[in-house]
This record gives C-alpha cells, structure tokens and sequence, in this order.
C-alpha cells in the first residue's frame, strides 16, 4: 500500500493518480475541516479518510455535516460510475465541501487505451466534461440544477497516448 502527502497542485494529483510516489507539501485546509478520498481502494493519503466499499457506495449520502470537508480526493472514480451514480455523488462532493473546497479528479481521457481496456469503466471523460455538466445552457431540463461546482481547471496529461487523463479542480463556489 503507497501512502501520499495530500496533493496541492494539478502536477501533484497528476503524479498521485498515475501511482507515481513523491513527497508533496501539506494540503492547506482549514483545521476544522476534513480531507476525503473517494473510492481510495490502495491508494492512502495522508491525513484523508478513505471513503469506499463495503461501508459507502457511490451516490450514497456521505457521513458529514454541510460544509465540513476541505478537499475531495477522486482518481480513478468517476469513470466507474454511472451517469445516475456521478450526478448523486457530486450533489454530495457539494453539500459537504466548504464553500472555497476543492475536489480534485484524475480521470481516463476518453480517446486513450486507459478509458477503454478497463471493462469496469462506464463513463468516458475529456477536458470538456465538467464545463459541459456545469455550464450547458442547452441541457434539455433532464439535469435541472444550479450548481455550485464549477470547473477551475482541466488539463489533458500523460507519458504516451495511451495513458492520458484528464487531471481536474472542482471548487465549490
């Protein structure tokens, strides 16, 4: 099991959701507020409370207050999630994420061999996704929501074509 300082920079998540170990500064996060990892399997970070199976499920109301978390960790979450499972998941990233709260998402680019050779994955992601969730204004009404994410920054990084993702800040307004 790999254990990480929590990640502060775009360069950070990139090196700890591609499994790279480095030792990185401290996270500065209110002391009264929590750090999370989503679906944190074998992957620690120092000082984050590993949320993942058997005890919480995806969509599932986390066990915090409104406003209590500083930082949400999510590599290699989302995209084993359904469309269902990521929209009740954010709307929990949300609620409990202070306002100024961070969630960092290292996901597969859709267009690499990384988003397709895991049979497990059921979304697909690229460096639009979260404007196009956040910001559409040609959504239908099927996702009728005023938001209070919203996308800091994407990146598409990665060695060769086939490891690219999309590395991400999410910052509750």
């Amino acid at each position: 099991m790999k254990k990480y300082s929590p990640p502060v920079s775009l360069l950070d998540v990139f090196q700890v959701g591609m499994d790279r170990f480095a030792k990185w500064p401290t996270h500065i996060v209110p002391a009264d507020k929590e750090l999370v990892n989503l679906g944190a399997g074998n992957k620690i970070i120092t000082g984050a409370v590993p949320l993942d199976l058997p005890d919480w499920a995806a969509g599932d109301r986390m066990p915090w207050d409104d406003d209590e978390v500083g930082a949400i960790y999510a590599f290699h979450f989302f995209e084993h999630l359904t469309k269902d499972e990521i929209i009740n998941t954010l709307w929990e990233c949300e609620r409990v994420l202070c306002r100024g709260g961070i969630l960092y998402t290292v996901t597969p680019h859709w267009d690499s061999e990384a988003a397709h050779q895991d049979l497990d994955h059921k979304s697909f992601w690229s460096e639009s996704t979260w404007k196009n969730l956040f910001d559409n204004p040609y959504y239908d009404g099927s996702m009728p929501r005023d938001w209070k994410l919203y996308e800091v920054q994407s990146i598409i990084m990665g060695l060769v074509q086939r490891n690219l993702v999309v590395v991400s800040m999410i910052e509750r307004g």
